[in-house]
Protein backbone atom coordinates (compact mmCIF):
# COMPACT_ATOMS: atom_id res chain seq x y z
CA UNK A 1 0.00 0.00 0.00
CA UNK A 2 1.75 3.04 -1.05
CA UNK A 3 0.34 5.34 1.83
CA UNK A 4 2.46 8.44 0.82
CA UNK A 5 1.17 8.79 -2.64
CA UNK A 6 -2.21 8.56 -1.62
CA UNK A 7 -1.35 11.79 1.22
CA UNK A 8 0.09 13.72 -1.84
CA UNK A 9 3.22 15.59 -2.05
CA UNK A 10 2.01 18.09 0.48
CA UNK A 11 -0.67 18.01 2.82
CA UNK A 12 -3.94 20.03 2.15
CA UNK A 13 -3.87 22.54 4.83
CA UNK A 14 -6.90 22.97 7.58
CA UNK A 15 -9.74 25.48 6.58
CA UNK A 16 -9.21 29.31 7.68
CA UNK A 17 -11.23 27.99 11.01
CA UNK A 18 -8.55 25.83 12.07
CA UNK A 19 -5.70 27.85 10.36
CA UNK A 20 -4.84 29.37 14.14
CA UNK A 21 -5.71 26.61 16.11
CA UNK A 22 -3.88 24.42 18.05
CA UNK A 23 -4.18 21.58 15.57
CA UNK A 24 -3.67 24.14 12.64
CA UNK A 25 -0.11 24.76 14.61
CA UNK A 26 0.60 21.37 14.92
CA UNK A 27 -0.40 20.36 11.08
CA UNK A 28 1.57 22.69 9.71
CA UNK A 29 4.54 21.66 12.17
CA UNK A 30 4.09 17.85 11.01
CA UNK A 31 4.28 18.97 7.71
CA UNK A 32 7.72 20.48 7.81
CA UNK A 33 9.01 16.64 7.69
CA UNK A 34 8.17 15.00 4.71
CA UNK A 35 7.46 11.44 3.73
CA UNK A 36 10.35 8.91 3.28
CA UNK A 37 10.99 7.91 -0.20
CA UNK A 38 11.18 4.45 -0.84
CA UNK A 39 15.37 4.67 -1.37
CA UNK A 40 15.24 6.52 2.13
CA UNK A 41 13.05 3.97 3.85
CA UNK A 42 15.21 1.31 2.66
CA UNK A 43 18.49 3.10 3.76
CA UNK A 44 16.93 3.59 7.23
CA UNK A 45 15.72 -0.23 7.81
CA UNK A 46 19.31 -1.47 7.15
CA UNK A 47 20.84 1.00 9.32
CA UNK A 48 17.79 -0.05 12.29
CA UNK A 49 18.92 -3.97 11.08
CA UNK A 50 22.50 -3.66 11.52
CA UNK A 51 22.26 -1.84 15.00
CA UNK A 52 19.66 -4.00 16.71
CA UNK A 53 21.77 -7.43 15.55
CA UNK A 54 24.75 -5.75 17.46
CA UNK A 55 22.45 -4.96 20.10
CA UNK A 56 21.39 -9.06 20.10
CA UNK A 57 24.46 -10.27 19.98
CA UNK A 58 25.97 -7.74 22.68
CA UNK A 59 22.91 -9.54 24.79
CA UNK A 60 23.05 -13.07 23.71
CA UNK A 61 19.84 -13.07 22.71
CA UNK A 62 18.14 -16.00 21.27
CA UNK A 63 18.31 -16.35 17.57
CA UNK A 64 14.55 -16.31 17.17
CA UNK A 65 14.20 -13.08 19.01
CA UNK A 66 12.15 -10.47 17.12
CA UNK A 67 14.59 -7.78 15.55
CA UNK A 68 11.94 -5.02 16.82
CA UNK A 69 12.59 -1.96 19.00
CA UNK A 70 10.41 -2.92 21.79
CA UNK A 71 12.38 -6.85 21.63
CA UNK A 72 15.69 -5.99 21.64
CA UNK A 73 16.26 -2.51 22.80
CA UNK A 74 13.78 -3.24 26.05
CA UNK A 75 15.82 -5.87 26.62
CA UNK A 76 19.22 -3.47 26.91
CA UNK A 77 19.07 -1.77 30.25
CA UNK A 78 21.29 0.51 30.81
CA UNK A 79 23.41 1.05 27.41
CA UNK A 80 25.94 2.93 29.43
CA UNK A 81 26.86 -0.66 31.19
CA UNK A 82 27.82 -1.99 27.50
CA UNK A 83 30.53 -1.73 25.13
CA UNK A 84 30.96 1.77 22.94
CA UNK A 85 29.62 -0.56 19.48
CA UNK A 86 26.87 -1.05 21.11
CA UNK A 87 26.12 1.87 22.30
CA UNK A 88 26.89 3.61 18.62
CA UNK A 89 24.53 0.40 18.17
CA UNK A 90 21.82 2.13 20.30
CA UNK A 91 22.11 5.76 19.69
CA UNK A 92 21.79 4.73 15.64
CA UNK A 93 18.56 2.18 16.79
CA UNK A 94 17.10 4.97 18.28
CA UNK A 95 17.55 7.78 16.12
CA UNK A 96 16.47 5.85 13.04
CA UNK A 97 13.21 5.81 15.80
CA UNK A 98 12.82 8.87 15.73
CA UNK A 99 13.09 9.46 12.17
CA UNK A 100 10.16 7.22 11.39
CA UNK A 101 7.76 8.97 13.89
CA UNK A 102 8.76 12.12 12.43
CA UNK A 103 8.32 11.47 8.90
CA UNK A 104 4.89 9.75 9.61
CA UNK A 105 3.44 12.15 11.51
CA UNK A 106 1.37 13.75 8.75
CA UNK A 107 0.45 10.06 8.28
CA UNK A 108 -1.37 10.21 11.61
CA UNK A 109 -2.90 13.28 11.42
CA UNK A 110 -4.41 12.14 7.84
CA UNK A 111 -5.65 9.14 9.77
CA UNK A 112 -6.60 11.11 12.37
CA UNK A 113 -8.86 13.73 10.67
CA UNK A 114 -10.53 11.21 8.76
CA UNK A 115 -12.61 10.48 11.83
CA UNK A 116 -13.04 14.25 12.46
CA UNK A 117 -17.16 14.01 12.17
CA UNK A 118 -17.34 12.11 15.17
CA UNK A 119 -17.68 13.92 18.49
CA UNK A 120 -14.36 13.94 19.55
CA UNK A 121 -11.78 16.51 19.93
CA UNK A 122 -9.22 16.68 16.98
CA UNK A 123 -6.74 17.12 19.50
CA UNK A 124 -7.67 13.60 21.57
CA UNK A 125 -7.51 11.97 17.72
CA UNK A 126 -3.99 13.17 16.93
CA UNK A 127 -3.07 12.54 20.57
CA UNK A 128 -3.86 8.63 20.26
CA UNK A 129 -2.99 8.20 16.09
CA UNK A 130 0.31 9.39 17.51
CA UNK A 131 0.39 6.80 19.77
CA UNK A 132 -0.23 4.11 17.21
CA UNK A 133 2.69 5.54 15.42
CA UNK A 134 4.67 5.47 18.82
CA UNK A 135 4.05 1.48 19.19
CA UNK A 136 4.27 0.74 15.18
CA UNK A 137 7.50 2.70 15.43
CA UNK A 138 8.94 0.27 18.46
CA UNK A 139 7.58 -3.08 16.80
CA UNK A 140 8.34 -2.90 13.46
CA UNK A 141 10.85 -5.43 11.76
CA UNK A 142 12.59 -3.58 8.99
CA UNK A 143 13.95 -7.43 8.01
CA UNK A 144 10.98 -8.47 6.83
CA UNK A 145 10.40 -6.27 4.13
CA UNK A 146 7.55 -4.29 4.68
CA UNK A 147 7.26 -0.80 3.74
CA UNK A 148 7.08 1.20 7.49
CA UNK A 149 3.83 3.16 6.64
CA UNK A 150 1.99 0.53 5.30
CA UNK A 151 2.80 -1.46 8.75
CA UNK A 152 2.09 1.94 10.67
CA UNK A 153 -1.40 2.33 9.21
CA UNK A 154 -3.08 -0.38 11.36
CA UNK A 155 -1.38 0.65 14.37
CA UNK A 156 -2.47 4.30 13.66
CA UNK A 157 -6.34 3.49 12.80
CA UNK A 158 -6.33 1.30 15.90
CA UNK A 159 -5.54 4.04 18.45
CA UNK A 160 -7.96 6.14 17.08
CA UNK A 161 -10.59 3.79 17.15
CA UNK A 162 -9.77 3.04 20.69
CA UNK A 163 -10.10 6.58 21.14
CA UNK A 164 -13.52 6.65 19.80
CA UNK A 165 -14.81 3.81 21.99
CA UNK A 166 -13.51 5.89 24.81
CA UNK A 167 -14.93 8.71 24.20
CA UNK A 168 -14.71 12.14 25.15
CA UNK A 169 -13.31 12.09 29.07
CA UNK A 170 -11.79 14.62 30.98
CA UNK A 171 -9.00 11.84 32.28
CA UNK A 172 -8.78 9.18 29.63
CA UNK A 173 -9.59 5.47 30.61
CA UNK A 174 -6.15 3.83 30.96
CA UNK A 175 -5.81 0.64 27.81
CA UNK A 176 -6.49 -2.28 29.86
CA UNK A 177 -9.70 -0.70 31.56
CA UNK A 178 -10.74 -0.10 27.81
CA UNK A 179 -9.98 -3.50 27.16
CA UNK A 180 -11.84 -4.80 30.37
CA UNK A 181 -14.60 -2.95 29.73
CA UNK A 182 -14.68 -4.15 26.14
CA UNK A 183 -14.76 -7.89 27.57
CA UNK A 184 -17.41 -7.01 30.31
CA UNK A 185 -19.58 -5.71 26.57
CA UNK A 186 -19.29 -9.05 25.08
CA UNK A 187 -19.65 -11.57 28.20
CA UNK A 188 -22.91 -9.42 29.19
CA UNK A 189 -24.31 -9.87 25.42
CA UNK A 190 -23.35 -13.86 25.40
CA UNK A 191 -25.20 -14.27 28.90
CA UNK A 192 -27.91 -12.08 27.68
CA UNK A 193 -28.49 -14.35 25.02
CA UNK A 194 -27.63 -17.28 26.63
CA UNK A 195 -29.92 -16.54 29.75
CA UNK A 196 -33.06 -14.48 27.80
CA UNK A 197 -32.63 -11.73 30.09
CA UNK A 198 -29.99 -9.07 31.54
CA UNK A 199 -27.50 -11.00 33.35
CA UNK A 200 -26.82 -9.74 36.85
CA UNK A 201 -23.45 -8.28 38.62
CA UNK A 202 -22.88 -11.25 40.06
CA UNK A 203 -23.04 -13.60 37.13
CA UNK A 204 -21.21 -11.24 34.81
CA UNK A 205 -18.46 -11.25 38.11
CA UNK A 206 -18.59 -15.31 37.97
CA UNK A 207 -17.96 -15.17 34.11
CA UNK A 208 -15.10 -12.88 33.98
CA UNK A 209 -13.34 -14.47 37.14
CA UNK A 210 -13.71 -10.20 38.90
CA UNK A 211 -15.40 -9.56 41.44
CA UNK A 212 -18.88 -7.75 42.04
CA UNK A 213 -17.15 -4.66 42.85
CA UNK A 214 -15.06 -4.90 39.87
CA UNK A 215 -17.83 -5.41 37.26
CA UNK A 216 -19.71 -2.05 39.30
CA UNK A 217 -16.69 -0.05 38.59
CA UNK A 218 -16.35 -1.02 34.94
CA UNK A 219 -19.55 -0.32 34.45
CA UNK A 220 -19.47 2.96 35.88
CA UNK A 221 -15.96 3.82 33.77
CA UNK A 222 -18.31 2.53 30.36
CA UNK A 223 -20.53 5.49 31.04
CA UNK A 224 -20.25 8.65 29.21
CA UNK A 225 -19.82 11.84 30.99
CA UNK A 226 -23.68 13.74 31.52
CA UNK A 227 -24.57 16.95 32.19
CA UNK A 228 -25.04 18.19 35.99
CA UNK A 229 -28.41 19.79 35.21
CA UNK A 230 -30.35 15.89 34.39
CA UNK A 231 -33.03 16.05 37.43
CA UNK A 232 -33.11 13.02 39.63
CA UNK A 233 -37.03 13.76 40.68
CA UNK A 234 -39.69 13.72 37.64
CA UNK A 235 -40.38 17.38 39.18
CA UNK A 236 -36.49 18.48 38.68
CA UNK A 237 -36.88 20.05 42.10
CA UNK A 238 -33.49 18.01 42.60
CA UNK A 239 -30.60 18.12 39.77
CA UNK A 240 -27.32 15.97 39.81
CA UNK A 241 -25.21 18.81 40.33
CA UNK A 242 -27.00 18.63 44.05
CA UNK A 243 -26.13 15.48 44.74
CA UNK A 244 -22.77 16.05 43.57
CA UNK A 245 -22.01 19.97 45.53
CA UNK A 246 -18.70 19.66 47.28
CA UNK A 247 -19.01 22.81 49.06
CA UNK A 248 -21.05 21.58 52.03
CA UNK A 249 -18.56 19.48 53.03
CA UNK A 250 -15.93 21.96 54.18
CA UNK A 251 -18.38 23.78 56.42
CA UNK A 252 -17.99 22.82 60.24
CA UNK A 253 -21.14 22.14 60.71
CA UNK A 254 -21.20 19.15 57.85
CA UNK A 255 -20.83 16.48 60.45
CA UNK A 256 -24.36 17.37 62.37
CA UNK A 257 -25.97 18.08 58.74
CA UNK A 258 -24.67 14.80 57.61
CA UNK A 259 -26.68 13.27 60.74
CA UNK A 260 -29.63 14.97 60.46
CA UNK A 261 -29.87 13.92 56.84
CA UNK A 262 -29.55 10.21 58.39
CA UNK A 263 -32.05 10.52 61.15
CA UNK A 264 -35.01 12.25 58.41
CA UNK A 265 -33.89 9.39 56.16
CA UNK A 266 -34.77 6.88 58.53
CA UNK A 267 -37.51 8.44 59.96
CA UNK A 268 -39.14 8.75 55.99
CA UNK A 269 -38.34 4.97 55.54
CA UNK A 270 -40.44 3.82 58.38
CA UNK A 271 -43.23 5.54 57.05
CA UNK A 272 -43.15 3.15 53.93
CA UNK A 273 -44.15 -1.19 54.47
CA UNK A 274 -41.62 -3.65 55.01
CA UNK A 275 -41.67 -4.41 50.78
CA UNK A 276 -40.92 -1.37 49.93
CA UNK A 277 -38.19 -0.32 52.34
CA UNK A 278 -36.53 -3.35 51.66
CA UNK A 279 -36.83 -2.55 47.77
CA UNK A 280 -35.27 0.66 47.89
CA UNK A 281 -32.68 -0.15 50.23
CA UNK A 282 -31.30 -2.91 48.35
CA UNK A 283 -31.97 -0.54 44.68
CA UNK A 284 -30.19 1.87 46.25
CA UNK A 285 -27.54 0.15 48.91
CA UNK A 286 -28.82 1.76 51.79
CA UNK A 287 -26.41 -0.49 54.42
CA UNK A 288 -25.47 -2.72 51.51
CA UNK A 289 -21.55 -2.84 49.94
CA UNK A 290 -23.62 -1.70 46.68
CA UNK A 291 -26.77 -1.40 44.86
CA UNK A 292 -28.92 -4.55 43.36
CA UNK A 293 -29.95 -4.99 40.54
CA UNK A 294 -33.85 -5.17 39.71
CA UNK A 295 -33.15 -8.67 38.73
CA UNK A 296 -31.57 -9.44 41.19
CA UNK A 297 -34.16 -9.01 42.89
CA UNK A 298 -36.63 -10.25 41.14
CA UNK A 299 -35.38 -13.49 41.58
CA UNK A 300 -34.54 -12.89 45.22
CA UNK A 301 -38.05 -12.10 46.05
CA UNK A 302 -40.10 -14.35 43.32
CA UNK A 303 -41.36 -11.19 41.80
CA UNK A 304 -41.24 -9.73 38.33
CA UNK A 305 -39.16 -7.38 37.77
CA UNK A 306 -41.73 -4.83 36.30
CA UNK A 307 -43.49 -5.50 39.79
CA UNK A 308 -39.66 -4.09 41.97
CA UNK A 309 -39.58 -1.59 39.18
CA UNK A 310 -43.92 -0.48 40.57
CA UNK A 311 -42.53 -0.62 44.15
CA UNK A 312 -39.57 1.47 43.68
CA UNK A 313 -41.58 4.06 41.64
CA UNK A 314 -44.34 4.06 44.72
CA UNK A 315 -42.13 4.11 47.35
CA UNK A 316 -39.81 6.77 45.89
CA UNK A 317 -43.19 8.82 45.18
CA UNK A 318 -44.25 8.22 48.58
CA UNK A 319 -41.30 9.56 50.18
CA UNK A 320 -41.29 12.84 48.04
CA UNK A 321 -44.54 13.41 49.42
CA UNK A 322 -43.26 13.04 52.74
CA UNK A 323 -40.20 15.40 52.42
CA UNK A 324 -42.82 18.23 50.60
CA UNK A 325 -44.91 17.61 53.75
CA UNK A 326 -41.83 18.33 56.33
CA UNK A 327 -40.79 21.35 54.42
CA UNK A 328 -44.05 22.89 54.21
CA UNK A 329 -44.93 22.16 57.91
CA UNK A 330 -41.28 23.61 58.62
Amino acid sequence: MQTHDRLGPSPTLPNSGERDSLVGLYFRDASRHQLLSDSDERRLARQLIRSLRVISEELGLPDDTPQTLREVVGSLGDACAFSSRCRRAYHLAMACRGKLIQCNLRLAVHIARRYSQHDIPMTDLIQDANVGLIKAAERFDAGKGFRFSTYAYWWISEEVRRCLQRGVRVVHTPENVVDEIRQLHKTSLRLNQALGRTPSQSELATAMEASPSRIGELRALASREISTDVPLLENGSITLGDSLNAGDSMTPDHPLRQRDRVITLRSMMGDLSDREREILARRYGLGLAEPETLQTISDQLGISRERVRQIEKSALKKLQQLHSAGKNGA
